[in-house]
């Protein structure tokens, strides 16, 4: 059986007004949800936790506010959005929290 396009979902995403960038990160972001919903409790990352970072970053595409950074405001890099679309913060910021919990 063949699966089902993601074509009728990505275009229901641009007629919402989301940029193109957004729609990817919004599909990839539920397909990833979708995926989690059903792992096993033997991944090396917690589900709920990875869920929960999931579901922010659809608000934060629902507020307007995708891309950008929440501590200094300033935009994520493209790269970083690819490798991690849930990721909240831009590289420089994701490196000094890395080196003070450290």
């Amino acid at each position: 059986m063949k699966p089902p396009s993601a074509r009728p979902l990505l275009m229901k995403f641009i007629a919402m007004g989301l940029t193109p960038a957004e729609t990817r990160a919004r599909a990839r972001l539920l397909m990833r949800r979708a995926v989690l919903s059903h792992a096993g409790r033997d991944r090396s990352e917690d589900p709920e936790a990875e869920l929960n970072r999931i579901e922010a970053a659809l608000r934060r595409i629902d507020e307007g506010r995708y891309g950008v950074c929440d501590e200094c405001g300033e935009p994520i890099g493209a790269q970083v959005l690819l490798a991690n679309p849930a990721s909240p913060v831009c590289s420089g910021c994701a490196a000094k929290e890395r080196h003070t919990s450290a």
